[in-house]
């Protein structure tokens, strides 16, 4: 039997799951994206369950401006039940959402899953240039919670 040591090196990618670190999903127009595919960046990844995707709102209108090279990630956690597929979550992006942000759509909760997350208020992940989870933040977009995300993101932006 392999020792510990090497269990865990196969099942961690970059300071994450591999399952969440090379995931591809698709968004609401179909495009992919993986959190892979912005490594070299400062990457912070929000997700909540779709049905509380408007919980990103003020955490889009707080972070975004403020930190324009940072990139995001939003994905959007599909609840089990009831029993909901890709399309019927699509189509409702595509009417919601304007066109040029893009939400990915986890159908398996894989990133809730493997990172146990509760999605029912939004998780904000943040992710430095090497591609680590280097904090994690719980709920809604409230002033003390975000110039506590805010500094610890320009502290990744300080970092090499």
């Amino acid at each position: 039997m392999p020792p510990i040591s090497a269990i865990l090196a196969s099942v961690v990618l970059l300071g994450l799951p591999v399952e969440v670190a090379e995931l591809v999903l698709p968004d609401q127009r179909g495009d992919r994206d993986s959190l892979s595919a912005h490594r070299g960046n400062v990457v912070v990844a929000m997700v909540v369950t779709a049905r509380r995707l408007r919980n990103l709102k003020g955490w889009e209108r707080d972070l975004r401006e403020r930190f324009e090279e940072v990139e995001f990630l939003r994905v959007a956690d599909v609840p089990e039940d009831p029993p909901v597929t890709y399309r019927d979550v699509a189509d409702k992006l595509a009417d919601r959402v304007p066109e040029e942000v893009a939400v990915l759509i986890d159908v398996d909760r894989r990133w809730a899953n493997a990172l146990g997350l509760d999605t029912d208020r939004p998780n904000i992940l943040l992710i430095d240039r090497q591609g680590h989870l280097v904090a994690r933040f719980r709920g809604r977009s409230e002033p003390e919670l975000v110039e506590e995300v805010s500094l610890r993101i320009e502290e990744l932006l300080r970092e090499p």
